[in-house]
């Protein structure tokens, strides 16, 4: 990790602020994502977990979605075109079938009927894809098919489907802000940016 090196400063000159940015468009927010991971990137150099830039291809975006019978969310869609990168403060599933692909729910965690509390569950989860793995604990993120909301996936408690984001955009920028907090070696400066703008259960629901 770059901080090893007392010689260099960290976080880097260019470091985003552990801040929301003001964002009017598209490009900015991509500005914003490109910057973050850059320097998150540096922050893991030379360790397997190391994030790095891996723009997907139309053919296997447009693979994916024939697989899932879905399109894809347009800013989840428009992240894995521009960036790809999976290895972040936590794990964004692949859209090709590699390790924690892009998924239904239902595949990617079988068990869902055994732990499912009423018919209603198993018919919520049945319209969740899975395309964040959290910190590979199984917990999931998943976008709803036909919303795209997003809703956290929790195997150990009451209550396994929670909504959490109203779009996969939403999430990208909350995950954005845990990297940068990570940057910064500051957990709790970044839970508090979090808890602002989303409020306090959610974030502990999110993060313990």
């Amino acid at each position: 990790m770059t901080t090893e090196n007392p010689s260099e400063q960290w976080p880097p000159a260019n470091c985003a602020p552990l801040a929301w940015p003001i964002l009017s468009s598209q490009a900015e927010r991509f500005v914003w994502y490109r910057s973050v991971i850059e320097v998150y990137s540096l922050l893991w150099e030379g360790h397997v977990t190391q994030a790095n830039l891996a723009p997907v291809s139309e053919s296997d975006l447009s693979g994916l979605e024939a697989r899932l019978g879905c399109p894809l969310p347009p800013a989840l869609r428009a992240y894995h075109s521009e960036f790809g990168a999976l290895s972040l403060a936590e794990k964004l599933c692949s859209v090709t079938d590699g390790d924690t692909p892009i998924q239904p729910l239902l595949h990617a965690y079988s068990g869902i009927s055994d732990i499912a509390e009423n018919e209603a569950d198993i018919a919520l989860a049945s319209e969740l894809v899975v395309f964040g793995d959290y910190l590979g604990n199984g917990n999931m993120f998943c976008f709803h098919r036909q919303t795209g909301e997003v809703y956290f996936f929790d195997h150990d408690t009451r209550g396994m489907l929670t909504p959490f984001f109203s779009s996969t955009q939403v999430y990208l920028d909350a995950l954005m802000i845990r990297c940068i907090a990570e940057v910064h070696e500051n957990d709790e400066g970044g839970e508090a940016v979090l808890v602002e703008r989303f409020g306090n259960a959610l974030v502990r629901k999110w993060l313990y």
